[in-house]
């Protein structure tokens, strides 16, 4: 018998502890803050974002629209079909990829991203005015 008292004390008194516990939880606040609000030409149909966070795409009728670093303007834009009405970025393969409710229709669009790297005060080999220029990073401090 002291067994069984012993064991529904202690069961209670778990069951207290965790409704007390998520009694506390459900009191936490939220606090948010707002970063920035950008204006399109177009209605935005969808959004996505870069895993990294630095780049995130606007879908408009007819094109999607880049911006980076919560630009306010954007970087480029990719012109697309004006029937496509969804979008998702997959991050490991490089591809915007678009869906069309009317037209029953996917797209896929690769996303290479160009960096520009200035050479200029870099010793080199051959002509200043090569039409290609190879960059080597060979020290890595």
């Amino acid at each position: 018998m002291r067994t069984k008292t012993a064991v529904l004390i202690i069961s209670a008194f778990i069951f207290s502890l965790a409704i007390l516990t998520n009694g506390l939880a459900a009191t936490v606040g939220v606090e948010a803050t707002r970063l920035k609000q950008i204006a399109t030409d177009k209605p935005p149909l969808d959004v996505e974002t870069s895993t990294d966070g630095k780049l995130m795409f606007v879908l408009v009728p007819g094109e999607v629209l880049i911006f980076s670093d919560l630009g306010e303007r954007p970087i480029n834009r990719i012109t697309v079909g004006a029937h496509f009405d969804r979008m998702t970025f997959a991050e490991k393969l490089d591809l915007l990829i678009l869906s069309s409710n009317s037209n029953k229709e996917v797209e896929m669009v690769r996303i290479d991203l160009i960096s520009e790297v200035s050479t200029d005060g870099s010793p080199y080999l051959g002509k200043a005015d090569a039409p290609v220029t190879i960059a080597v990073f060979d020290d890595y401090q």
